[in-house]
């Protein structure tokens, strides 16, 4: 199994057979394993898209596949998906903004909205409590504030 991260159009030259024969397909059911917050996680997909060769039988992941496959394991760990942490914010702060209150940096949420990075399940129960429960935002200001008078 390779992993293809191309935007080319298919159809793709094989790593293995070295034919042009690399097309959409996909798996009708696939087990993933894959680490997060330290520890393995199992996940099963069903109808995982990918590119497969017609001449030898080859898989290969795309970029979709893999977003299959991170959206699954958001699923199974009740983590916020990218989109969702999008529109959390969207509306009320920037990312620099966020990124100043939660204490990490603008990059890491520009990455969780759009599923490069998977958030932490720490992150996430902040992220669901800063944008939900009232008196949260007031209170990461408050040690925002406190923090820069100490330093």
């Amino acid at each position: 199994m390779t992993r293809e991260r191309t935007g080319k159009p298919f159809p793709w030259r094989c790593p293995k057979c070295l034919k042009r024969e690399m097309r959409p397909g996909n798996l009708s059911e696939y087990d993933a394993k894959m680490k997060h917050d330290g520890r393995v996680h199992e996940v099963t997909i069903n109808n995982l898209q990918v590119a497969q060769c017609q001449a030898c039988g080859e898989v290969g992941f795309t970029l979709e596949t893999d977003e299959q496959i991170s959206r699954a394991l958001r699923e199974k760990l009740c983590l916020l998906q990218p989109e969702q942490v999008r529109e959390l914010r969207a509306g009320r702060f920037t990312q620099q903004e966020l990124a100043d209150l939660l204490g990490t940096a603008p990059e890491t949420i520009s990455r969780w909205e759009t599923g490069a990075v998977i958030q932490s399940r720490a992150m996430d129960k902040l992220l669901r409590l800063f944008m939900t429960v009232p008196g949260v935002e007031e209170a990461l200001r408050h040690q925002q504030t406190v923090a820069m008078l100490d330093g």
